[in-house]
């Protein structure tokens, strides 16, 4: 996992320097205790080693950071738990029966869980985050879109490592487009399916886009 950080770090600071700059120092060991008791659950060793790295990205007054996870802004811990507490915890009554997954019976159909752990977030309910409770087909520690508005939940990679690994084939083989946007800011675009919004790119390569 470590050698995995090192390379994705080397890329994003080649190919993306604002995303690169608004990565915040580690999270401590002890942060990351913290957070474990707060959830009530104990983190895969591959989430601590991501928060141990970079504990999330910061808020730039001055301008808008790409997001690491192809735009989507990797949250700090206490704003994982923030949405935790507030977005993904309880719900179990809930009507489920809208909800669906790719590849099939990977994401235990539920609207939330509480052992599903936010990592980023679009600004309006839907999460790219880690699963510690999958369904039969899937892994603990995968990577899975969620939300309320998220009705075909997708399975973005059967671990953290083989989900970073594909983010980082993205950036290294250059299969993105810079969009630019208002005063000089500039989002990422993906080219195959073209995409503005990285979870509705997974979901078409779940279903088997090109």
């Amino acid at each position: 996992m470590n050698d995995l950080l090192e390379r994705l770090q080397s890329c994003i600071e080649s190919r993306f320097p604002s995303m690169a700059a608004s990565l915040n120092p580690g999270a401590s060991q002890a942060a990351i205790d913290a957070f474990e008791r707060a959830i009530g659950r104990p983190l895969p060793p591959s989430l601590r080693a991501l928060y141990s790295w970079h504990d999330g990205q910061a808020d730039c007054a001055d301008q808008i950071a790409l997001g690491l996870f192809f735009g989507l802004p990797f949250l700090p811990l206490d704003a994982t738990l923030a949405h935790w507490n507030s977005e993904t915890a309880g719900q179990a009554g809930d009507d489920v029966s809208s909800y669906t997954c790719l590849p099939p019976l990977t994401i235990r159909p539920r609207a939330a869980s509480k052992a599903w752990i936010p990592l980023a977030d679009d600004a309006g309910g839907a999460y790219l985050g880690i699963d510690l409770d999958p369904d039969t087909a899937g892994s603990v520690g995968q990577v899975i879109s969620f939300g309320g508005r998220e009705f075909v939940r997708v399975q973005a990679g059967a671990s953290l490592e083989q989900f970073l690994e594909r983010l980082l084939g993205l950036y290294a083989n250059g299969e993105y487009a810079l969009v630019e946007e208002d005063e000089g800011d500039f989002s990422l675009s993906t080219v195959n399916p073209e995409t503005r919004h990285f979870l509705d790119y997974l979901r078409l390569k779940a279903a088997g886009a090109r």
